[in-house]
């Protein structure tokens, strides 16, 4: 099931947890991405991680990434 995701930066981790319940508002800048997939993007961040580059890893990487990954419990 998809889900929108709202990233953004605090300061610290006091301020970060600050947001939990009421999320970071005007006090901190944000990006919401709609319809992300748990699943691949966790195994696209691995891969950005894994291996940094300024492209992003093609449609085959990704679905051979989140096949082969371990289920996680």
């Amino acid at each position: 099931m998809a889900h929108t995701v709202l990233f953004f930066l605090a300061d610290d981790d006091k301020a970060a947890a600050a947001t939990r319940l009421r999320g970071p508002g005007a006090a901190f800048e944000s990006v919401s991405c709609r319809f992300i997939e748990p699943d691949t993007a966790i195994a696209e961040w691995d891969m950005y991680f894994e291996e940094p580059s300024a492209e992003a890893p093609s449609s085959e990487q990704l679905v051979v990434s989140h096949v082969t990954e371990p289920a996680v419990a």
